[in-house]
């Protein structure tokens, strides 16, 4: 009954430690989870028709939606945790820290969340893909979109979504499983598994880590930085205005004042 309760716990408090211990990237995690810990029981409408069937402390059904508070604190630890490690070898890579919060940023990174959603959807629906395949392929599309645009993020967003995917297997290799050994079985619908393991946990799961993060990570930065771009321009515009205002004229030359 506690079994997912558990688990987001676990990632919860890793969250709490990055947190802690990473001051830089107190924002971007803050706002990557409140933005995106909806997520979470929305995807659940499709996940527990065909990919697993988790159960809740107590089970939330409106229709034929199924979901739970651990959904959402899942989903908010996780979008945290891969929003932190992006920012954190993003800034060792030379980018700047992200500026003040932004409304229209964040904003349109929760819209670019339920996008992602939308697509995951329209692939379920049209292209017949189950609910695991379709949220991969969406989250591959919108980071591929982001990554053409900022090629210079791809190896920390790429290095973010392995430490993510690597995490999500020691979380079930090395605790989830052993508290819990028969929890596959139990709420995975085995139909829809390759079958291919990593030290018994399911491969489906690590690819959904690593790709989450691929997009997770640095879809904050953009929706988000483009105010720091904004920011940055104006005040080399400004420095360059009160240089040329202050200038000193040199002999027997004519100096024009700019304003």
């Amino acid at each position: 009954m506690y079994n997912y309760a558990i688990g987001g716990l676990f990632f919860l408090g890793i969250w709490s430690v990055l947190f802690t211990c990473v001051r830089k990237s107190r924002k971007p995690m803050l706002w990557s989870s409140l933005a995106l810990g909806h997520a979470g029981p929305i995807s659940q409408y499709w996940h527990v028709k065909d990919y697993w069937s988790p159960i809740y402390i107590r089970e939330v059904q409106i229709g034929n939606w199924v979901f739970g508070i651990e959904d959402y604190l899942f989903a908010f630890a996780f979008a945290g945790l891969c929003a932190g490690i992006f920012d954190l070898l993003a800034r060792k890579s030379g980018h700047k820290e992200l500026p003040r919060f932004d409304p229209m940023g964040f904003i349109g990174f929760v819209l670019f969340g339920f996008a992602c959603l939308l697509v995951m959807g329209a692939l379920i629906v049209f292209v017949k893909l189950n609910s695991l395949h379709a949220i991969v392929v969406s989250f591959l599309i919108s980071a591929a979109v982001i990554l053409v645009r900022r090629p210079n993020w791809i190896t920390p967003a790429v290095q973010a979504a392995f430490i993510a995917a690597a995490a999500m297997w020691i979380f079930y290799s090395g605790f989830f499983l052993r508290l819990f050994p028969e929890i596959v079985s139990e709420w995975w619908n085995i139909d829809t598994l390759s079958g291919i393991t990593m030290g018994g946990v399911p491969i489906e799961e690590v690819i959904w880590a690593w790709a989450t993060a691929l997009f997770t990570g640095p879809a904050l930065r953009y929706c988000m930085g483009r105010s720091g771009d904004t920011e940055l321009m104006k005040s080399r515009i400004r420095d360059l205005t009160v240089t040329l205002i202050f200038r000193r004229p040199h002999k027997g030359k004519i100096s024009f004042v700019y304003r």
